[in-house]
């Protein structure tokens, strides 16, 4: 296990982001809206009445003129709301513009500082949330957890065995100290191969060989088969197959990758709708899902349609399909091997994604699920899939069914 050197590079002042962050959601819409339908409502009440009694008019006829009276204030109402708060309107452009003036100091002030390249959609991602999900371990006796304010960002073309990691600071809001954002960098040191151990590791007996295999995430200009294995993207699925959707919230969930494992494809996908409120890191919590494919007659899933649709919100920050994907290849690791896996990985064009295959490596205690063999586990920072602080999350078959999970720090 090698251990990791850490040194702060730098913080930002991203006090502007976080008044956006918590003004932005507070509209008074919800309340203009039902005061809005309350007043028509009652408007074409009161006419229609005032028709039908004192001016003598026919039933059909006082509907009528109370409906003209009544809709004309709801087209207004919202037309303007449609206009100019909607996703694209010029309020929610000032806002927005507000998260990527942010975003351009983080850039600036990581470039001049000496760091990778960072991704500008995931710095705007981070500057965009609220938190990352729960802390864990933070409640006590049933009260809530502390919010996770930190993110390993993306870099751009995901091409470095560094991290950078994003920690937001201060206590934003009336009274409180202005918001900061570091930067933190951490590289990895490779320690030394440790000498045998007393107890050897067991072997898997349904495989032939529990040595560790390190997979590797990279970009290809070739085509590829569609059963091939990869994060990100779209899945290869039966024609008849649907959608997983999350219990919790009742949307779909995110697909994360593919693997091929002994003559199968096994798919894992995982909800990503608001990351921290369902217990996605639980395999039978119903807000992850794993599938086994046999390779005939699969083609590219279509994407998923939200059963709720949020026309405020077209582009979510973690859509089920992702529109980046890269394929997985793989190396093996060797207790006496004096080659860097990630180090051979990275002079490919690779980054490390994960394991494939030998005895995981987990973060917290063993969670393989019963009767359930390991397949691989998948890293968070090559596509800035959301497992919790420095997570990673792990993917199970028998041949016939499979499950995943994840864990972090």
């Amino acid at each position: 296990m090698s251990d990791v050197q850490q040194r702060t590079v730098v913080e930002v002042d991203t006090d502007d982001a976080a008044r956006a962050r918590w003004n932005g959601p507070r509209n008074p819409w919800p309340a203009v809206f039902v005061t809005a339908w309350i007043l028509a409502f009652s408007a074409f009440v009161a006419v229609s009445v005032y028709e039908d009694a004192w001016r003598y008019r026919d039933v059909a006829t006082s509907f009528w003129i109370g409906a003209a009276w009544a809709v004309p204030l709801l087209v207004v109402v919202h037309a303007t709301h449609a206009v100019v708060f909607r996703r694209g309107g010029p309020l929610a452009r000032r806002q927005d513009a507000v998260f990527r003036r942010a975003a351009g100091r983080l850039l600036t002030a990581a470039r001049t500082a000496g760091l990778p390249e960072l991704d500008e959609a995931g710095v705007l991602r981070m500057l965009r949330a609220r938190d990352n999900g729960p802390d864990p371990g933070t409640g006590e006796r049933g009260g809530a957890d502390w919010p996770l304010l930190r993110w390993d960002l993306p870099l751009a073309g995901g091409r470095s065995r560094t991290t950078v990691v994003a920690e937001r600071l201060g206590t934003p809001g009336r009274g409180g100290s202005p918001e900061r954002t570091r930067l933190t960098l951490e590289t990895p040191r490779v320690a030394a191969a440790p000498p045998a151990a007393a107890r050897p590791a067991p072997r898997r007996p349904h495989g032939p060989s529990s040595a560790a295999v390190v997979l590797g995430a990279y970009r290809s200009d070739s085509p590829s088969p569609i059963t091939a294995s990869r994060i990100g993207g779209a899945p290869a699925v039966p024609r008849s197959w649907e959608w997983p959707m999350c219990v919790e919230h009742d949307e779909p969930m995110q697909f994360t990758a593919q693997i091929e494992h002994r003559g199968t494809l096994v798919s894992a996908f995982v909800c990503q709708f608001d990351p921290g409120t369902c217990d996605s890191w639980d395999p039978d919590s119903g807000a992850n899902a794993a599938f086994v494919f046999s390779g005939r007659g699969l083609v590219l899933a279509d994407p998923p349609v939200s059963p709720h649709g949020d026309p405020d919100d077209p582009e979510p920050a973690y859509p089920p399909l992702l529109p980046d994907s890269m394929l997985l290849g793989t190396a093996t690791v060797t207790a006496t091997g004096g080659e860097d896996a990630a180090a051979v990985l990275d002079a490919a064009g690779a980054v490390t994604a994960g394991q494939y295959g030998g005895e995981p490596e987990w973060i917290q205690e063993d969670e393989t699920p019963v009767g359930l063999g390991f397949v691989a586990s998948i890293e968070s920072g090559p596509l800035g899939f959301d497992f919790g602080d420095a997570g990673r999350a792990y993917v199970f078959s028998d041949g016939a069914r499979a499950a995943v999970l994840w864990q972090c720090t």
